[in-house]
């Protein structure tokens, strides 16, 4: 992704209905599956699990992925990707 000097680095996260999620800052697509989708973006890497996900659109130009199914958490990693110690995680735990 090509970032301007002068624009800011931001990053969204919008989940709707546990079903859609959007992020923003997306700069590749790691690795995926109907489980888990793992993405570096502008801090750091972020992994999607759940059940039947699938990349139902992905931009490099605008860095925005839309990722559609039974979404079961979101973890965020430590920005240095040879580490693979987890920073935090959002939506996770669910039963």
């Amino acid at each position: 992704m090509n970032i301007q000097e002068n624009t800011q680095i931001h990053q969204e996260i919008n989940l709707q209905d546990r079903s859609r999620l959007t992020i923003t800052g997306v700069e590749d697509v790691r690795s995926f599956d109907d489980v888990s989708i793992v993405m570096k973006t502008v801090f750091g890497m972020i992994a999607v699990d759940g059940n039947g996900l699938h990349i139902t659109s992905l931009s490099k130009k605008t860095g925005e992925i839309y990722i559609e199914g039974d979404i079961g958490g979101v973890i965020f990693f430590d920005p240095d990707e040879n580490t693979g110690k987890k920073k935090r995680g959002l939506f996770g735990g669910r039963s």
